[in-house]
């Protein structure tokens, strides 16, 4: 199986302040990722993490906040409630919904950034590349 070659983390700023560091911690499980912070996980919508698929990233994950933690009080909850929905789409479309996914982190908790790279780390070896992602003609 071929490994993943496009990644892309949306990432909350308050749960991943210095994205070089989950840099380092896929890097660590051989996984290289585009990181787009994001002012909070809740500002990532479904059609969003559909859209990073369908222009042929292999895998789409959000890092957000503890619930308890979000400064917009429900923005962990919506991005929950938003990556389940695109995963229920991808399902109906035939594609594995696992390809989307998300952790919640505490800001400054690299034992829980080091998990959510673990956990993108055995998704990704799982998954493979997209079957969506054109073919190189080469």
């Amino acid at each position: 199986m071929k490994p993943i070659t496009d990644l892309v983390i949306l990432a909350c700023t308050q749960a991943v302040p210095d994205p070089a560091a989950l840099n380092q911690a896929l890097e660590q499980r051989g996984l290289r990722g585009r990181i787009i912070q994001e002012p909070c996980s809740s500002k990532v919508e479904a059609f969003q993490l559909l859209r990073l698929l369908a222009s042929g990233a292999d895998m789409v994950w959000v890092i957000g906040c503890p619930v308890e933690h979000c400064l917009l009080v429900e923005g962990s909850t919506r991005m929950g409630f938003r990556v389940a929905h695109a995963q229920s789409y991808l399902t109906e479309l035939g594609i594995e919904s696992e390809r989307l996914g998300f952790s919640r982190v505490s800001a400054g908790d690299p034992d829980g950034l080091a998990a959510a790279a673990g956990e993108i780390y055995e998704q990704a070896q799982a998954l493979g590349p997209s079957p969506v992602r054109p073919q190189s003609k080469v």
